[in-house]
């Protein structure tokens, strides 16, 4: 693994990233005490500050310098980055997740949901380029159809063992001179240790900009 790659911003990629989200799945970790809140504060390092949660036994930290957060359930790890775009570390992604395994005493195994969000610019209007780009349709003669039309999306799904893919283009509703692009990877069932999590979710940062990011500029004519 790359340890000291940084992903997040690469001048030539029309994507601009804008959320990285790893969730470690099915773990059983059960209710979060004040003794296990502050040990996981201490291996997380300075920074993290405690959020309200709506949830019993659960613990949110967040860290307003690196916009980085973390949300720990009954039975889930998740860690997030936001930014414009998101500084996403894996060598420092895998060093805190693995003091949280450690910290409460977790197996290194887990089925993982990676979740990327990430805007581009439309060059005009997102609304308009959808409903010319996703259906062979004439936009006028959908425009009949649905006399309130404001734009389209279109949805990827497809497999490579063990993940499930999910691949969403759709014009940003609160800005639409942008399109809003998610992509989710789940490994299902299949359980991993947290390096080779790690591992995969730089593998498929890498892909979004590039193979996949291809694709997306080929569907949207770019």
């Amino acid at each position: 693994m790359a340890a000291a790659k940084h992903f997040g911003g690469d001048t030539m990629a029309l994507l601009e990233l804008r959320q990285i989200q790893v969730n470690l799945m099915e773990a059983p970790i059960g209710p979060i005490n004040e003794v296990r809140r502050a040990r996981v504060m201490e291996v997380v390092g300075e920074g993290f500050n405690p959020q309200p949660v709506p949830i019993a036994n659960a613990l949110a930290l967040v860290n307003p310098l690196t916009r980085e957060a973390i949300f720990i359930s009954e039975n889930q790890i998740q860690y997030t980055c936001d930014g414009m775009p998101p500084q996403f570390s894996p060598s420092r992604v895998e060093s805190m997740l693995s003091a949280i395994r450690d910290t409460l005493l977790l197996e290194d195994r887990f089925p993982m949901i990676v979740q990327v969000i990430a805007h581009q610019d439309a060059n005009g209007s997102a609304f308009e380029r959808t409903v010319d780009a996703f259906t062979p349709i004439p936009p006028n003669l959908l425009r009949q159809y649905f006399p309130g039309l404001r734009g389209l999306g279109l949805r990827i799904t497809f497999e490579e063992p063990p993940y499930i893919c999910d691949l969403r283009i759709e014009p940003l509703f609160s800005d639409p001179a942008y399109f809003f692009i998610q992509f989710n990877a789940g490994s299902q069932q299949t359980r991993q240790p947290i390096a080779a999590i790690v591992d995969d979710v730089a593998h498929w940062l890498n892909r979004l900009q590039g193979e996949i990011n291809d694709v997306i500029q080929e569907i949207l004519g770019a």
